[in-house]
């Protein structure tokens, strides 16, 4: 009996394969892309209407092509068929800026490609012995033309056409045999530990079953179940189909680099797969001072040269992409890194990325959440930071100070855009006058005045970018042009969940699209342009909270409950004292004595939250402590990331001192610290977390009130419980860690917020007198100290 060997299946273009093979040029922003394509629109239209009657546009070519396994769907537009003087001819027409005389067939390799391949198609489908390909050659700003004309034979093309296909089918074989090896993997994939954690086991069946059943799971889940390890192995087991693609999205660097150390993890166990880890560009470029421009930036020039060789080799010599190893191959092959970590990412398995790769408009990979074929199984860590971040993601904001640059950039520019920009100043100025008296003025539409006159000027702008050769100042003005193009992006996104917002900071008039509820937009991705998601963070309490507010209600929901002893964490409420704004001064003396009750019972570091650094600074001018023997490590308003970790790294040395961190809570100290053990012996949680009392937030407010009757709520007081409960959270991260955290308010033991506390909260003590609280917390260390001996 003889045994049928099912084909793989591929979709492609004739153009995708000249130009993965055949790609040249240099990286292009997303403003010259949308340019390019409307002016090749333009041209086409323009060529294609100077045709005969009898001539033919948009052709469409296909066949089908078996070969080595593999069943190849190819087709092909061809921009024209024309006869002249009695010879049959194929056309593919291209646009361009450069020097015609400059260009020949070698110019752009992957356009005669392209043309090959129309013409083989066209004399295979048609039963032609020959043929004539004109590849024609437009310039935008003239429209003169040139043609690079080539008469073959089909047999020369019919060879040529086998030889690229051979070509394709070699890097076609190679992500074949990659993917053969990974599905094999993932079957006998083990777990990579001897024992699961309490409940691991449980959130890797929901997430399992999630993938499987297409769905939307939020999950909250305790720190230290393991939840970077038990979301991943869990999602890599549920793929069933070829060149599924998990994201891995995260807000936060230590939150990639444990995705990372995962993935290398389950590699030592025997998972075949490619990761790559996308990180910002700032943070990525070779150059002192990010400058994309190719004429500055060599690693820009040239990009699509030298790409393909540069993925084939990754892939021939590496699995897990850090941005480390994406920057030895990025100089290696002379490519702009960040650039080099998103084409990759085309052939990788696991990206591992911030949520803007997947949710934001502009930033989002467009090739993944805008295209049919694909369709990535979404694993969102700490997730509760995506409805901020989410807000944030599609609200836009220019300023007086953006065209007033602006306008002294383009003094000798053509065309000039003075007239467009006077009448945006003009505007401002309006808007100042509005603001004489208030420093916040809402609207419920966007000015339709401001909109024309910036939809013009980004003509104007394209056309300067385009044209121009040398401009002064150019990266001052793409950046002011980039923000113009955002606004306006978001702009077309306006609907009832946006305000439109007037302020002067810093005596400066901003005007602002503002983003009030972000839910529809991830919705849409979570559910439509993605196979799947999970959501999952320990902090995603109240669950109606961030179901509302990230997917509009869609999604089931689990909490599972902590695996950590409970009495390892000793848990105070003082609620005979008020931290709100009004009472603060009168707090200060109070806030100190809970301050040093908590540092005195042992010795080791301790971190004080604080509402504000106006209520931290009180505080700390206050407090009187020996520098014998306590050290005060104190958050500054502005940190570079190496002064972030800096002070993380006081933390986790060996002091001979007590160390005693002055933080704000909800900043990146509030969840990116990550002390295991001794590490962190205690905090204290001044005043329940609120967001400030400001315009925006009462605006919020009012939406949330209008549309789920609980604006305060959604507001001020789920948005300060997070806060708090990441806070307490810093305390235990181990099954051994013992700690002690302190709430200091007096809403703390009401009940509107006891009904809202984790139910490992459940143990929660009242001691208001502070010779009671310092025995407590000694004799609480005491009992270790007696268990240990």
């Amino acid at each position: 009996m003889m045994t049928v060997i099912a084909m793989k299946t591929l979709m492609i273009s004739a153009r995708e394969i000249a130009e993965l093979l055949f790609g040249s040029g240099n990286i292009a922003s997303e403003r010259a892309l949308a340019i390019r394509a409307e002016e090749g629109t333009e041209i086409h239209q323009y060529w294609q209407g100077r045709y005969e009657d009898a001539d033919r546009k948009e052709v469409i070519v296909k066949t089908v092509v078996e070969q080595d396994g593999f069943h190849i769907e190819l087709t092909g537009r061809i921009d024209g068929v024309v006869t002249r003087d009695g010879v049959l001819t194929i056309e593919e027409i291209k646009s361009t800026h450069g020097d015609l005389e400059s260009i020949d067939e070698t110019t752009y390799p992957a356009h005669l490609v392209q043309a090959k391949i129309y013409a083989y198609l066209y004399c295979l489908v048609n039963t032609l012995p020959r043929i004539t390909l004109h590849l024609t050659y437009i310039k935008v700003e003239d429209k003169t033309v040139k043609t690079i004309q080539k008469s073959m034979t089909f047999k020369m093309l019919e060879k040529y056409f086998h030889k690229i296909i051979d070509q394709y089918l070699e890097w076609e074989k190679k992500l074949d045999e990659h993917e053969e090896g990974r599905m094999k993997s993932i079957v006998g994939l083990n777990f990579p530990y001897p024992e699961y954690r309490a409940h691991q086991r449980e959130l890797m069946g929901h997430v399992y079953r999630t993938v499987i059943d297409r769905g939307i799971l939020y999950a909250t889940a305790p720190t230290g179940i393991g939840k970077t390890v038990a979301t991943i192995f869990a999602t890599l087991k549920a793929i069933n189909q070829p060149r599924q693609k998990m994201f891995y999205l995260t807000a936060k660097n230590d939150g990639k680099r444990i995705a990372l150390d995962t993935v290398s993890l389950l590699e030592k166990n025997g998972l075949i797969a490619k990761t790559c880890e996308i990180t910002a560009k700032d943070s990525v470029c070779f150059l002192k001072e990010r400058d994309c421009d190719p004429e500055v930036c060599k690693y820009a020039n040239g990009y699509y040269n030298r790409v393909f060789k540069a993925i084939n080799d990754m892939f021939s010599n590496g699995s897990l992409y850090t941005k480390e190893m994406i920057a030895e191959f990025a100089r290696k092959h002379r490519l702009c890194p960040f650039e080099l970590s998103l084409d990759v990412s085309n052939y990788v398995d696991i990206v591992i990325a911030d949520y803007n790769y997947a949710f934001d408009p502009l930033v989002h990979l467009m090739r993944y959440f805008d295209d049919s074929v694909y369709s990535p199984i979404l694993l969102v860590d700490e997730a509760h930071n995506l409805v901020s971040r989410g807000r944030d993601m599609f609200s836009a904001t220019l300023t007086r100070d953006h065209f007033v640059l602006l306008d002294g950039i383009v003094k000798f520019l053509k065309p000039s855009p003075k007239k467009e920009i006077e009448r945006i100043l003009d505007l401002f100025d309006e808007y100042d006058t509005e603001l004489l008296e208030v420093d916040f003025v809402r609207k419920e539409t966007v000015n339709e005045y401001l909109v024309a006159a910036l939809k013009r000027l980004l003509v104007r702008l394209d056309q300067i970018l385009t044209e121009s050769e040398k401009i002064p100042n150019k990266k001052d003005l793409t950046s002011v042009y980039f923000d113009i193009y955002l606004f306006n992006k978001i702009y077309e996104l306006y609907n009832d969940r946006f305000v439109f917002l007037l302020e002067k900071i810093d005596g400066v008039v901003n005007v602002s699209i503002k983003c009030l509820n972000a839910s529809g937009f991830i919705r849409d991705t979570a559910k439509n342009k993605s196979l799947a998601s999970v959501f999952f963070s320990a902090t995603l309490e109240p669950i109606h909270y961030y179901k509302t507010l990230l997917t509009e209600g869609v999604g089931k929901n689990i909490k599972l409950p902590s695996a950590f002893p409970r009495d390892n964490l000793l848990l105070i409420a003082v609620d005979d004292v008020s931290t709100r704004y009004n009472d603060r001064e009168g707090s200060i003396q109070k806030v100190i004595d809970v301050a040093e009750a908590l540092v005195a019972g042992k010795k080791g570091n301790y971190i004080i939250f604080f509402p504000s650094y106006f209520y931290l600074n009180m505080v700390k001018d206050r407090w009187d402590l020996d520098p014998d023997e306590f050290e005060i490590i104190v958050q500054k308003r502005e940190m570079t990331l190496r002064e972030r970790a800096d002070y993380i790294d006081l933390f986790r040395t060996d002091s001979e001192k007590t160390q005693i961190g002055m933080f704000v809570m909800g900043g990146v100290f509030g969840e990116s610290i990550d002390l295991i053990g001794n590490r962190l012996s205690g905090v204290l949680i001044v005043g329940v977390g609120l967001p400030m009392i400001a315009p925006f937030n009462n605006i919020l407010r009012s939406h949330f009130d209008e549309e789920f009757q609980a604006g305060f709520d959604f507001a001020y007081t789920f948005p300060g419980l997070n806060k708090v409960i990441q806070a307490v959270g810093r305390v235990i991260r181990s099954e051994t860690d013992r700690g002690v955290a302190i709430l200091l308010d007096d809403r703390f033991t009401t009940r509107r917020y006891m009904q809202l506390y984790p139910k490992e909260w459940n143990h929660m003590r009242t001691i208001n007198d502070v010779d009671e609280l310092a025995t407590t917390i000694e004799l609480f260390w005491q009992t270790e100290f007696e268990a240990k001996s």
